[in-house]
């Protein structure tokens, strides 16, 4: 059994974060990154334009796509990530408020995705595969999934790492309470803390606890969801992805997967 949303720490740390999302990412390459991301999904047979994005935060891992045409549903496990995604699109896509643990029937999709770490903060084998058939439902027929998941070389190097950053005048303070030496599927947390300034008086500061997820959990939960790995790559800073995969050199992997249909078709 999940935990219920409202005591997620996940969204607690989000909820207290979404004010400040948008100057943490600002150096995210979305459009480049969805780019090449489309362009991989394509070749792999994608053929709608019906995408459903999990873990959307404030709406700028879904807008490439929006801006092609696409007919998107964001949803996100925190209400005030999930407003400002409907600020973004401007009433253009439709979001709503799940948890992808516990994601309901929410139509027949092309493409799903899950991007920026969404899928990291499920801390359990069990919420994974929870996940990933929640995924499963929702595919149209022939549908593709694609995620990505941090490498083992992220959480040896990032979270055990600190940081300060400023991004368009708010300064940012990364503590990485991680081990340099972790394990695979070994648990990893950092805290981020907001510096105070003339607008966010008060900042902020949250704690972020995430979970490495090695390759061949991650494909033995795929199979029992039904999902078939069609590919794996890896990616770099830049939005550069790469082949092969290699988790002690890329910072993250990602996976592209394909359903067996049964989605909602409403």
């Amino acid at each position: 059994m999940t935990p219920p949303v409202a005591a997620d720490p996940a969204r607690g740390a989000y909820e207290e974060f979404a004010p400040f999302y948008d100057a943490f990412t600002a150096d995210y390459e979305h459009d480049l990154w969805l780019t090449r991301i489309e362009a991989e999904a394509r070749r792999l047979g994608l053929a709608g334009r019906r995408l459903l994005d999990l873990g959307c935060g404030t709406g700028k891992s879904f807008m490439p796509l929006l801006r092609r045409g696409y007919r998107v549903t964001g949803c996100d496990l925190s209400p005030a990530m999930a407003e400002r995604a409907r600020w973004r699109a401007r009433g253009v896509a439709r979001v709503v408020v799940a948890d992808m643990r516990e994601l309901p029937a929410l139509g027949a999709f092309d493409l799903v995705t899950c991007l920026d770490d969404g899928l990291n903060y499920l801390t359990s084998e069990a919420e994974l595969a929870a996940a990933f058939a929640g995924v499963a439902r929702n595919l149209a027929d022939g549908g593709l999934f694609v995620f990505d998941l941090n490498s083992l070389a992220t959480y040896r190097t990032v979270f055990a790492a600190d940081d300060v950053v400023s991004s368009g005048g708010t300064v940012f303070a990364w503590r990485g309470e991680g081990d340099p030496y972790a394990a695979p599927g070994a648990l990893a947390s950092a805290v981020i803390e907001v510096l105070p300034d003339g607008v966010h008086r008060a900042g902020a500061v949250t704690r972020h606890v995430q979970r490495h997820h090695p390759p061949p959990v991650v494909e033995r939960l795929l199979r029992f969801a039904g999902l078939q790995l069609l590919d794996l790559v890896g990616q770099s800073p830049g939005a550069r992805l790469e082949r092969p995969p290699d988790e002690g050199r890329h910072s993250k992997l990602l996976y592209f997967t394909r359903g067996s249909g049964g989605g909602d078709p409403t």
